[in-house]
């Protein structure tokens, strides 16, 4: 009896450290890089959280800022070409700025880089997905910043889209860690 009071104390005890060791540790925790197609490791900045995926074609999805002003911040591994793509994500855009619609390319360790950042209006498509239609809401002074990780085989996006204000006080966290995948 004392022997199966002692093995049913180290039980619990067990569990208790089990239990304890996952405690406190958010989801943001777990993840502070992202394998990048197996080519490189990309580092995401703390203050981006790891977040419940909405779509099982997203890798990672983090968000980014608080509240109703949060941003939303997913990658995924992709196909199509370059400009097929950087066109379909102006296109999700209407109105805005023109200075606040720019394109640039820079090398960042096995990859060629495509930033891409719009403004103005978003049209968010609600379910179906990017190609599959669905319900579309109108989001204004929305903008997005993108980024399309080109290899000889694939292509990867990293894409943080939400209000304009959390977009730009994140664009340069945002630009370091796309380069990060060349350290």
């Amino acid at each position: 009896m004392l022997r199966s009071s002692r093995l049913t104390a180290c039980l619990a005890a067990v569990s208790v450290a089990l239990l304890s060791l996952g405690a406190g540790r958010s989801v943001a925790e777990e993840a502070t890089s992202v394998d990048v197609l197996g080519k490189a490791k990309m580092s995401v900045p703390s203050e981006f959280k790891k977040s419940e995926k909405k779509s099982r074609i997203i890798e990672h999805e983090f968000k980014v800022g608080e509240d109703e002003k949060a941003a939303r911040l997913t990658m995924m591994r992709a196909g199509g070409g370059v400009q097929p793509n950087i066109k379909r994500w102006k296109g999700q855009f209407s109105g805005g700025k023109e200075e606040d619609q720019k394109t640039e390319t820079f090398k960042a360790g096995p990859f060629e880089v495509h930033l891409i950042d719009v403004a103005g209006t978003f049209a968010e498509s609600m379910g179906g997905g990017p190609f599959f239609g669905g319900k579309t809401v109108q989001r204004e002074n929305y903008a997005m910043v993108g980024a399309i990780f080109e290899s000889e085989d694939r292509l990867y996006f990293a894409k943080m889209v939400g209000p304009a204000e959390t977009i730009k006080a994140n664009r340069e966290k945002f630009v370091e860690m796309a380069k990060s995948v060349g350290k």
